[in-house]
Order: structure tokens, then C-alpha cells, then sequence
């Protein structure tokens, strides 16, 4: 029976990721087709494989399955091979025949491959842990009930065998560029991309099975000791990547800036580099933010207070200031992808929205953390005082950057300082904010039950004597 209930699970998480691969080479195929790139082995290799391996895996399943009883535990196995198989083919497959794609022709599609590789397996490992939420399951499943050491020891050993996958790409790659004769710079390109996918797999593998050991553990804590803390301990974790890249992009943007004035070309051209790669990984981040921001909802929501009657809708913000994120992201994705072919009144407008849309966003955060204070502070939130502050960080930033503007004379001079003044709030309000979740996380409460008092029953004395 135990078996049985595993296989459901696993079958049901693996088909939820097979899906989210089909859907993500259609979309990938739709854009191509809107770019006016022609959609064929040369330019849709992978996105091809997945759509036709997909629909043979669903084919079969469906065809082995009619007429056969599906709470069967014959059956069940059955499908759990078949899905096994299909997914291994799928996935592994899929990105092996990227890199291949990419070593044959000679190609550059939407400007950096490895964006799309990262970006790609982002995403599937979201829809993997949300997808074992919804069923109730890890996906470190096997290894999760572990002790710290062990468990994470298991989790190092699943790193090794990504990297002997890498090794085997690689070994492909090389064999390949040998019989094609291919040149030695673009199967190095290939390898390094290769490098990079696998290092992306393995430091978001090593971060989500923090993250699933946490959630594990908070339960069991939940569970024994019927403790509980204001904000899980999640938020530490998906915080720093976010907080990282946060004051990462505003120091490089800020050292370009540093450089252009210096008129040091050398500095100016790496870290303009950099700089690009970091606006690249935007989305990324922001779809890191949006899981982190909805791990934040969640723990409040779980705890045991009255909550203020407008928390049902900070949703609505959160999904407010992801699509703020895809807006900023599209909008540098125009300017890079099309240096020479700007439209510059698309531009002036895209970046004048992207103004007032910030401007709107940071008033109603501030709104949000006014209203949320006095049930903070009745109910003995940790840092509640910062939280409160922390959101004027913003404002304050964006009315220097009007008055230096408004000041200034000279362009470089003026971006300059306007980059100096980002880094010093970005640092200011993203520390604090991380030590808002590092209180939050780390203060642990006994929950009590609430019971009704009834009122004692009263004792009625007949009136009618027993003789």
C-alpha cells in the first residue's frame, strides 16, 4: 500500500514536469516563429525532441492504460516505469541535444544560450517542488527523513551524478567536433556552456533541498513540539540569493559608472559585460523573489492570530510587482537584443512607464507596511519597528535620484552619482530587510490551542417529591 501511494506521488509529479517541458518548447517555438526564425532541426532541435517524446510518453500511457483498472497496483507500477523512462529520455535528452544543437550550427539565438538553459531549469525546478507540495511529497523523498548529515551527504552524492552526466556531454561534444571537424573555439564555447548548465543545476538542486529539509523539519517541529515560527526559515534561504543579486547588480552598475568617468576603457568594457549578464539573469531572480514572496504569505497566513482584514489580498501585490519585473525585463531585453534597431520613442516610453510603475509599486508597499504594523506590534513580531522603516528606503532613493537630475549638468557626472546613491540604498534596504527575515525566522512560539468555554451545565432540582 505504501508503495502504491509512492508511485501515485512520484507519477503524478513527473507527468506535472513532463507537461511544463512541452509547454515551455511550445512557447519557446512560438517566440522563434514571432522573430521570424524558422522553426527546424537547425534552429528547434530540443524544443522538436520534447513536443514529440512528450506526446509518445502520454500516448503510450494512455494506450497501455484503457480498459485496465487505474487503482491497480500492477498498473500503477506500470505507469511509474513508463514515466520513469519517458522522463529520463526527456529531460537529459533534451538538454543534451541543446548542446549538440549549438555545436552544429552556427547560431546565436536570443542573444545567450545559457540564460535560456538557467532560466529553463529554474523553472522546472519550481514546477518539481510545487508539484510535490500539491501531492504532498518531496522530491528528495527517498533521502528526506534522514539526520542532517546524512541527508545532505545523499544530497552531494545526486550533485556527483549531474557532474558525470556533464563529463558524458562533454565526452559527446568532443567526439562530435572531432568527426565534424569543428573548430576548437566553438566546442570550447559549448563545454563551458555545458560548465555553466550543470552548475546552475547543482547550486538550485543544493537549494531546494535546503529548502525541502527545512519545510520537513518546520512540520515534524509542528508536529512533536507544536511550535512554530513567525516566518519559516525558507525566507532565509531564497532571501540571500535575491538580496545577493540585488547589491551585486547596483555595486557592477555603479563600478561602470566609475569607470566611464575614470576613462578607464578596460574596466568600463568588463564591467558593461558583466552587467549584461546580470540584467540576463533578471528573470530569474524575480521568479526567485515571487516564490520567496509567496513563502513569506504562506507563513503568515499559517499563523494562529487574527489576520487585518485586507491580508487576503497582498497577493494581488505580490503578483503586481512580478509582472513590474517582467516589464523591466522585456525592457531590457528590447534594448539589448536590438541595439542598432531601437525605436527610440519605445524607448522613452517603456522607460517612462517603468517610472511611474515603480513609483506606484513603492507608495503601495509603504501603504502595506503602515497597515501591517499595529498587528505586528500586538502581536510581538520581532523587528516590527524596521519593518515599518524599511520601506521608505525606495522613496528616499528615487527623490535623490530627481534632485540629482534635476541638479546635475553633466551626464556622466549625474550617472555617476545616481549610481552611487542606488548602491548605498540597495545595501541599506536589503540588509535590513534580511535581517527582518532572520528575526522573523528564527523566533520560535508554542502554539496553544484555543478552547470554547462552554458554560457549566446547571443542576435543575424536580420540584416533584419521590415518596
Amino acid at each position: 500500500m505504501k508503495n502504491e501511494v509512492t508511485y501515485s506521488k512520484v507519477n503524478g509529479m513527473k507527468k506535472n514536469i513532463m507537461i511544463y517541458l512541452m509547454i515551455f518548447a511550445v512557447g519557446s517555438l512560438v517566440l522563434r516563429a514571432m522573430n521570424n526564425i524558422t522553426i527546424n532541426l537547425e534552429s528547434s532541435m530540443m524544443e522538436i525532441y520534447i513536443v514529440l517524446m512528450t506526446l509518445l510518453v502520454l500516448s503510450i500511457q494512455v494506450c497501455r492504460l484503457i480498459g485496465v483498472p487505474v487503482k491497480d497496483e500492477k498498473t500503477i507500477r506500470e505507469k511509474y516505469i513508463i514515466n520513469n523512462v519517458g522522463f529520463f529520455l526527456i529531460l537529459w535528452g533534451g538538454i543534451g541535444l541543446h548542446f549538440v544543437s549549438n555545436l552544429i550550427y552556427d547560431h546565436i539565438l536570443f542573444s545567450d544560450s545559457n540564460n535560456f538553459t538557467s532560466l529553463f531549469i529554474l523553472i522546472g525546478f519550481i514546477v518539481a517542488v510545487v508539484s510535490t507540495k500539491k501531492h504532498d511529497f518531496y522530491l528528495n523523498h527517498k533521502i528526506i527523513e534522514k539526520e542532517t548529515k546524512p541527508y545532505y551527504l545523499s544530497v552531494l552524492k545526486n550533485i556527483g551524478g549531474f557532474w558525470l552526466a556533464a563529463i558524458g556531454y562533454a565526452t559527446v561534444i568532443y567526439s562530435l567536433s572531432l568527426t565534424l571537424s569543428i573548430s576548437t573555439e566553438r566546442v570550447m564555447v559549448v563545454i563551458s556552456s555545458i560548465i555553466l548548465s550543470i552548475m546552475f543545476f547543482s547550486i538550485e538542486y543544493i537549494l531546494f533541498s535546503v529548502y525541502e529539509k527545512i519545510d520537513y523539519d518546520e512540520k515534524m517541529m509542528l508536529k512533536e513540539q507544536n511550535s512554530q515560527r513567525f516566518l519559516s526559515k525558507k525566507v532565509i534561504l531564497l532571501g540571500l540569493p535575491v538580496i545577493g543579486y540585488a547589491i551585486l547588480k547596483a555595486g557592477v552598475y555603479f563600478l561602470y559608472w566609475a569607470a566611464k568617468i575614470s576613462e578607464n576603457q578596460t574596466n568600463e568594457r568588463m564591467f558593461e559585460a558583466i552587467t549584461q549578464l546580470l540584467q540576463f539573469w533578471s528573470l530569474d531572480f524575480a521568479i526567485i523573489t515571487l516564490f520567496l514572496s509567496f513563502v513569506i504569505y504562506k507563513s503568515i497566513k499559517a499563523l494562529p492570530f487574527n489576520k487585518p482584514s485586507l491580508f487576503k489580498y497582498y497577493p494581488i501585490l505580490i503578483w503586481l510587482s512580478f509582472a513590474y519585473a517582467l516589464y523591466n525585463f522585456a525592457f531590457v531585453m528590447y534594448s539589448l537584443i536590438h541595439p542598432f534597431n531601437i525605436n527610440l520613442e519605445i524607448l522613452n516610453f517603456m522607460s517612462q512607464n517603468s517610472f511611474y510603475l515603480s513609483l506606484v509599486i513603492m507608495i503601495i508597499t509603504l501603504a502595506v507596511h503602515i497597515y501591517f504594523y499595529p498587528y505586528m506590534k500586538i502581536n510581538r513580531f520581532p523587528a516590527a519597528k524596521l519593518f515599518l522603516i524599511v520601506a521608505i528606503f525606495p522613496l528616499l532613493n528615487t527623490g535623490g535620484h530627481v534632485i540629482i537630475q534635476i541638479m546635475g549638468n553633466d551626464m556622466f557626472h549625474v550617472m555617476y552619482q545616481v549610481s552611487l546613491l542606488s548602491f548605498i540604498f540597495t545595501i541599506i534596504s536589503s540588509l535590513s530587510y534580511y535581517y527582518i527575515y532572520c528575526r522573523m525566522s528564527n523566533d520560535i512560539f508554542v502554539k496553544r490551542e484555543i478552547k470554547r468555554v462552554l458554560d457549566d451545565p446547571k443542576v435543575v432540582l424536580s420540584k416533584k417529591l419521590i415518596h
